[in-house]
């Protein structure tokens, strides 16, 4: 990590100065956000974009959800914070009462940008007073930072920054949360080419762990996947992995609500579609097999399209339910799902269920 300089110091007191008048104008909140007790039924975090069927869930569901979180905002490499919020979607939560707290991405998930932005205290600086500012005046309860696609030696200057922010927030009544790639083992070998070096490895767990409110751990997109984008046993792994080094009360599962589409032919991921995808196709009867796999607790739906046979790994309600039983036997925080207009409309019940009983998904078990 890099040593401040005196310069720098000099810097970090200025801006100390300005973030406290930022907290200051802006009011502080009288709200208390106290630790999910590991006891306490699990929360439900749904990722939000702003589209037609995103939009149409959240106004269908918003009652279920404990906090909506838009894919809002994005920070360039000088720091200077990009986005508007929906207006529809913040109304339809505020109307419900449900809690907001968007996403900030680092600008096209830029490798080179991001990189140059966690070297520069200036740039650190303003995104931290900008986003306090926005959530003070929008009325979001925080941010989750959802950095992606950074060298993984960039991993202690990314952890240096959230630890630098955390305390400006808290001290502003707000939550930090931060979105961690998946990991399930520290060997590079165990992960798919280049997905170590270039995303997995920028996450120190135990570090990011010991300075935020809670973690959504991205539980999805395994990068040496034999089919789906998130077979159990590689969800456990990354859960074990995970609450070694993270305590359960801050952890929430990444779920993601979308179906990998490999090419038989190949074993290898073709395209990436939602469930209402599946269901046109599982409804109109133009399949060969469907089926469900024990080992690798997902559903599949084998099909030919223009003379080419594919494989859907599909995330239903049957695959929802065995990751929402892992959050309980693990006694987690809660879960994050991605995204709102892409799931099994049926996990609804499940969620409702779940936020409605004080033993959580023990009905499942």
């Amino acid at each position: 990590m890099q040593k401040r300089t005196q310069k720098n110091m000099h810097s970090l007191r200025i801006f100390s100065s300005i973030i406290f008048s930022v907290i200051l104008f802006c009011g502080v909140s009288t709200t208390v956000f106290a630790d999910t007790p590991s006891s306490a039924t699990p929360h439900a975090l749904l990722y939000v974009t702003a589209t037609k069927s995103g939009i149409d869930s959240l106004r269908k569901h918003v009652t279920a959800m404990d906090i909506v979180a838009p894919q809002t905002y994005a920070a360039t490499k000088t720091g200077k914070l990009l986005g508007s919020p929906s207006q529809t979607i913040l109304k339809i939560a505020s109307d419900a009462g449900a809690q907001v707290m968007p996403l900030v991405v680092n600008q096209y998930f830029s490798q080179n940008d991001v990189h140059a932005f966690l070297q520069n205290d200036t740039a650190e600086n303003k995104l931290i007073i900008d986003l306090i500012a926005e959530a003070k005046l929008r009325g979001y309860i925080g941010f989750q930072y959802d950095f992606e696609h950074m060298m993984a030696s960039d991993r202690d200057l990314y952890s240096a920054f959230v630890a630098k922010s955390a305390p400006y927030f808290h001290a502003a009544g707000l939550q930090l949360s931060v979105a961690l790639a998946p990991r399930h083992s520290d060997a590079i070998a165990d992960y798919g080419g280049g997905s170590y070096e270039n995303w997995t490895g920028a996450f120190d767990y135990t570090a990011i762990g010991k300075s935020v409110d809670f973690v959504s751990v991205m539980a999805y997109d395994d990068s040496r996947s034999v089919g789906p984008t998130a077979a159990l046993p590689w969800v456990k792994q990354v859960v074990d992995y995970t609450l070694a080094r993270i305590p359960a009360n801050k952890v929430s599962l990444g779920v993601a609500f979308y179906t990998w589409v490999d090419r038989v032919k190949t074993g290898k991921l073709d395209h990436i579609v939602t469930y209402g995808s599946v269901a046109k196709l599982l409804s109109s009867g133009a399949y060969q097999t469907k089926g469900w796999s024990d080992d690798l607790g997902v559903s599949y739906v084998t099909y030919v399209k223009q003379n080419r046979q594919y494989i859907a790994w599909y995330e239903d309600q049957r695959s929802f339910q065995t990751k929402l039983a892992l959050v309980t036997d693990k006694n987690l925080r809660g879960f994050s799902a991605w995204a709102l207009g892409q799931e099994d409309d049926r996990v609804w019940s499940d969620i409702i269920a779940m936020r409605a009983r004080p033993d959580g998904l023990a009905f499942l078990q």
